[in-house]
């Protein structure tokens, strides 16, 4: 596109120091207690993939969320950096200040030198990008690669401030370059994260409106033959990977299916791309609303700039091209995210994050533009309010993050140091589990690869492999002479909603050890060998009762004084969400205590065939005298009118309820206790 001979001026020496020190502090920040924090489970997939040779890497990210490139690239930098916690997370650092130069050149041609300044500032400074900077993920790579693809876009189609006058055989070299370049880089973003595609989908959008604002001039016809063929190129480049991204999107089960609350994504969106990872939940929505006002600040203000350049420098449609790209660039990937994560209920910000620059880079431009007569110094003061604003915010949550280690409420899942006790304590003939056996990789970083197990036997998250009952077998297999185990915890809502493990190691062994740490647990059981794991042994009062022909209640388990398992076996997959209902009753029929629960898991994920332990929480009554008292337990539907019962059938079958005894018994003290599980 022509722009006659108007050239860019130089930026200013003060300007480039300013630069060079944005790039500094943002090394300092990103390095800085770079090894402190343990890998977490996503970190150790990472190290994971640098321990396998190449055609099995790129097997198993064919079967999981992520495609290979990131991991390609960190498989190869572990070959001359090391396998340390400081190097696996380097290339983040180096992507992270990549993306802090990348975000200089595109808002500088958007918007010129003082929005470009403050645009570095703010990514430099940006919690968000400073947490993931520290990550051995793929996170900033996809980013940069974004970042990169769109200033290149942006160079192609001649948007924003008019480049230096070259020579049409320069200019058409140039362009071939640049159209290389996009094709490379876009590719590399889609085999970096399926969500690029997303941003790519919002590149096609503002050609479009780029041709419809032109109106189809004479070059309209060659320059839809050059996009056809960047289109091409990029698609033959990503066609051998595109087979296992639709799999994915039909095949991922590594979460439950369920419904997102859009007011509550869209809060954590404006708090990621604000805030980051590390304030509290409370204080993240307060804020997330000032920089919700801060985007419209700044989309007002821009608007309205261009609404005043309109017929002076450059036509008004010019004036908003900037405007239109940067909102597409920010818009569209998060409202397709949104889309699909309606239809697949999996969501985190930091998926999100390819469309933080552009978040970064209108809040730079909104808050940086100067206006003149009294209305300009209003809106100046308001900006720098607004300025003001951001920096304290970012500094708040980068501080919550530098917090000493020891403190951090926002540690990552502490592997390192739980790995460490279990080495340090373990003994001879005792064995290690792992609750959530897809976390082996984090595992096995810190501890070495013998001496654990895991339940389930998983590579990657799997919901469907929950654990149930029938685990007891493979229980038995591990622990037939071992006389103690160590049982490490971590995502069980996912693996062991209903807390099977520890309700069999509790129950044929002695839990003699306990520890919590950043978002594990251990455990350690005293075991006496030749323990048998197993349905039968665990109910001490059978039941068979059938509710709905759906779900049968197999019997229970007193575990304590104020607390049993009921056992259910899935018969045939429920539609419904039931609730759970416990009533304890004297002699008279007389409701002495209830215990109406939702499960663990809601029922409507129950699949046929599974038998599940749900826990409860009876209190009698104080004074409840010794004895033998009768409980009622069923399933009813809260959500339908009247809240109908389950019908039920079988041995100890009452109607719509199941019979069992409950035995209440006095301590030497004189206090009601329930009797003591047989063992």
């Amino acid at each position: 596109m022509d722009h006659g001979h108007v050239t860019r001026r130089t930026p200013s020496c003060r300007l480039l120091f300013l630069l060079a020190g944005a790039l500094l502090l943002a090394f300092g920040l990103r390095v800085c207690q770079l090894p402190a924090q343990s890998l977490w489970y996503d970190e150790g997939v990472s190290w994971h993939m640098t321990q396998k040779t190449l055609p099995d890497l790129t097997a198993w990210t064919a079967r999981d969320i992520q495609p290979p490139f990131y991991y390609y690239l960190l498989w190869s930098w572990v070959r001359l950096a090391g396998t340390s916690e400081y190097a696996l997370r380097f290339p983040s650092v180096a992507f992270g200040l990549l993306t802090v130069s990348l975000v200089w050149a595109l808002t500088r041609r958007l918007w010129g030198t003082r929005a470009a300044g403050l645009a570095v500032v703010l990514v430099t400074i940006s919690p968000l990008h400073v947490y993931y900077a520290q990550e051995a993920r793929m996170y900033t790579l996809l980013t940069w690669l974004g970042l990169l693809s769109s200033y290149l876009l942006v160079r192609l189609t001649g948007t924003g401030q008019p480049p230096v006058v070259h020579p049409a055989r320069v200019v058409a070299r140039r362009r071939r370059l640049m159209g290389t370049l996009y094709v490379l880089s876009s590719a590399a973003a889609l085999y970096t994260h399926y969500f690029a595609l997303f941003l790519l989908a919002a590149h096609g959008m503002y050609l479009a409106y780029r041709w419809l604002r032109l109106g189809c001039p004479p070059i309209a016809c060659s320059a839809a033959r050059a996009v056809a063929g960047i289109g091409a190129a990029i698609g033959l480049l990503y066609a051998p990977w595109l087979p296992y991204q639709l799999a994915r999107y039909g095949e991922d089960a590594s979460y439950w299916p369920g419904q997102l609350k859009l007011d509550e994504v869209i809060s954590k969106l404006f708090i990621a791309f604000g805030l980051g990872e590390t304030v509290k939940e409370t204080l993240g929505h307060q804020l997330a609303v000032g920089y919700g006002a801060l985007s419209l600040l700044s989309l007002a203000v821009l608007i309205y700039a261009a609404a005043r350049r309109a017929g002076h420098k450059r036509p008004f449609h010019d004036a908003v091209d900037g405007l239109v790209f940067s909102l597409l660039y920010l818009i569209l990937p998060v409202a397709l995210i949104l889309a699909l994560a309606m239809q697949v209920p999996k969501f985190n910000p930091r998926y999100a994050m390819l469309a933080s620059p552009a978040f970064l880079l209108l809040l730079a431009a909104g808050l940086s533009l100067r206006f003149p007569r009294r209305l300009g110094q209003m809106l100046n003061v308001v900006q720098v309010a607004a300025i003001a604003f951001v920096f304290v915010t970012s500094a708040m949550s980068l501080a919550n993050w530098y917090a000493p280690y020891r403190t951090n409420q926002f540690n990552k899942a502490d592997f390192r140091i739980t790995a460490q006790l279990v080495r340090e304590r373990i003994q001879p003939h005792e064995t290690v589990l792992l609750s959530s056996g897809h976390m082996f990789p984090a595992w096995a970083y810190y501890y070495g690869w013998s001496g654990w197990h895991r339940l389930p036997d998983i590579e990657i998250v799997d919901v469907h492999a929950m654990l149930d009952m029938g685990v007891g077998e493979r229980l038995g297999e591990l622990l037939r002479q071992q006389r103690g185990v160590w049982l490490v915890r971590w995502q069980n809502q996912v693996t062991d909603p209903f807390d099977v493990l520890p309700l069999y190691l509790g129950t044929f062994g002695v839990q003699d050890d306990y520890g919590q740490f950043w978002q594990m647990e251990l455990r350690h059981y005293r075991l006496t060998p030749g323990n048998h794991y197993s349905v039968e042994a665990f109910i001490t009062q059978p039941a068979e009762v059938t509710f709905g022909d759906q779900i049968e209640l197999l019997g229970m388990r007193q575990l304590d004084h104020d607390r049993l398992a009921l056992i259910w076996r899935t018969l045939a997959a429920p539609t419904t969400d039931y609730t759970v209902f416990v009533h304890l009753l004297d002699a008279q029929g007389k409701t002495l205590a209830n215990a109406d629960h939702l499960p663990a898991l809601s029922t409507s994920l129950w699949r046929p065939g599974h038998i599940l332990p749900d826990q409860v929480h009876l209190t009698a009554p104080p004074g409840l005298l010794a004895g033998q008292y009768q409980l009622e337990v069923g399933l009813y539907n809260a959500q339908a009118p009247g809240m109908p019962r389950l019908a039920a059938r079988g041995v100890a079958a009452a109607g719509d309820r199941a019979l069992l005894t409950f035995t209440v018994g006095h301590d030497a003290a004189g206090t009601a206790e329930a009797e003591p599980p047989r063992r």
